[in-house]
């Protein structure tokens, strides 16, 4: 990997406002910030359609959702109507993203959120990893506002639903726990420290490590 690259990677739990952080520290910076479009790189990657991936980002399918995957292929005995659609799998879909991460990494100052970035740059030498978590309450009433949802219960739910996906992902991919205080340069609670604070630590960190490296 570049060691002249400083790369900035953002776990979160939803609804802590690590995506918000993320741009505009990235704006701060004078970083480019990667987000969707690691998804839009994967589906080009893949030949397939970005709408097809974005539900299944940061998650593990389901036993029926892999078993229709496979359906696609259609059995030898179908009659042949048209070339079937090859199925994408969550080891496929990850490793694809992880390839693109890395080229980023080589090539850019970067912010990266999310898709195991903190596992997938490790090693390199401009990486500073950043987790921001937050209360259920904080975040529930962060995400009413943001989405315009009015029932807390729905928005709670989806919560609760978000961080259980993506704590399964993160562990089936990685091997090491999502929430491990060890897999991060700084872990902070964005209802006690507030954004700006948050923007303010993640960008002292930059600062100091581009003295470390002699950027």
């Amino acid at each position: 990997m570049n060691p002249r690259t400083l790369v900035v990677t953002i776990s979160r739990q939803y609804g802590s406002g690590g995506s918000y952080l993320g741009k505009s520290i990235a704006k701060k910076l004078g970083f480019q910030y990667f987000d969707r479009e690691i998804l839009r790189k994967a589906a080009e990657y893949l030949g397939t359609e970005e709408a097809d991936l974005s539900e299944r980002e940061e998650k593990l399918s389901t036993f029926m959702e892999k078993l229709s995957r496979t359906l696609l292929h259609g059995s030898p005995e179908a009659t042949y109507l048209q070339p079937p659609i090859r199925p994408i799998y969550d080891r496929e879909l990850y490793e694809t993203e992880s390839v693109i991460i890395r080229e980023i990494a080589e090539k850019h100052n970067s912010v990266v959120v999310g898709r195991c970035g903190f596992h997938v740059l490790k090693g390199h030498p401009g990486l500073i990893n950043i987790f921001v978590h937050a209360p259920l309450a904080f975040r529930t009433n962060r995400l009413m506002h943001v989405c315009s949802i009015s029932d807390d219960n729905e928005a709670g739910s989806t919560i609760r639903e978000m961080d259980y996906q993506r704590e399964r992902f993160v562990n089936a991919m990685t091997g090491v726990k999502w929430t491990e205080a060890l897999n991060y340069h700084l872990s902070f609670d964005s209802s006690l420290s507030g954004f700006e604070s948050g923007e303010n630590m993640i960008i002292k960190l930059v600062d100091n490590l581009k003295n470390n490296l002699s950027l």
